[in-house]
């Protein structure tokens, strides 16, 4: 499973680099790469800039036991676009695999769901990965019927992969596609829905706390305000 988490990271990035060539940005060094004794947990970041993007964020962890595989790949779009920003997440057990899908919506009328978030809807048919978890109340802002947040048997693992594949690629035709927004009120609408999830995202989610057990809730909170917010 490792290699497997490994080999998605590295071809996820390859794709990003091909059509949108990536900066690395600093992390503070004792958040980069935190390793715990015996090599009982490994914790890997990395951020980059793009053009039109503020921020490529990759988290790859590996837990020895119970034996826990974590990517998670997230973009943030400057704030001069408006379109969604892109979350990959896999966390994968010995039998099972929660996986999370989505482009984020900013705002949830009809016309910008139409025009950002409706073409993912034939990715989603056609992979049709279940069942479907719960999302937590914090998330449900941004959950839309072209999410996919599910609990799914370690059968199911390369069909999501590849599942994966297909949005993040659909999600670079919508940077290559994006235009910046012109009107200043929307502007300001934009930027401050952005800055509303990174907020919700820092004091919420749930892989927080998880974090915090196991390196201490000082360097977890750090991990969320400093390198993914």
């Amino acid at each position: 499973m490792e290699d497997v988490m490994d080999q998605l990271k590295d071809t996820m990035l390859e794709m990003i680099q091909e059509r949108c060539p990536l900066e690395p940005t600093h992390i503070p060094e004792d958040l980069r790469t935190i390793r715990l004794p015996l090599g009982f947990v490994t914790i890997g970041l990395d951020n980059w800039r793009a053009p039109k993007v503020r921020k490529v964020n990759v988290m790859r962890s590996t837990v020895k036991l119970p034996r826990l595989e974590i990517l998670a790949l997230e973009i943030y779009p400057e704030s001069g676009y408006d379109i969604p920003l892109l979350a990959i997440d896999f966390s994968c057990m010995k039998k099972k695999s929660f996986i999370y899908m989505n482009f984020i919506p900013l705002f949830t009328d009809q016309e910008y769901l139409q025009r950002y978030v409706e073409r993912l809807r034939p990715l989603v048919c056609r992979h049709a990965i279940g069942p479907s978890a719960k999302p937590k109340p914090w998330m449900q802002p941004y959950v839309t019927d072209c999410t996919l947040y599910a609990m799914a048997d370690n059968s199911l693992l390369e069909n999501a992969q590849a599942c994966a594949l297909d949005f993040l690629r659909t999600y670079l035709d919508l940077l290559d596609e994006a235009a910046p927004v012109i009107d200043g009120d929307y502007a300001r609408r934009v930027a401050a829905a952005s800055l509303n999830y990174c907020d919700q995202l820092s004091e919420k989610d749930g892989s927080r706390k998880m974090l915090g057990r196991f390196i201490g809730m000082d360097r977890a909170n750090r991990i969320f305000r400093e390198v993914i917010r």
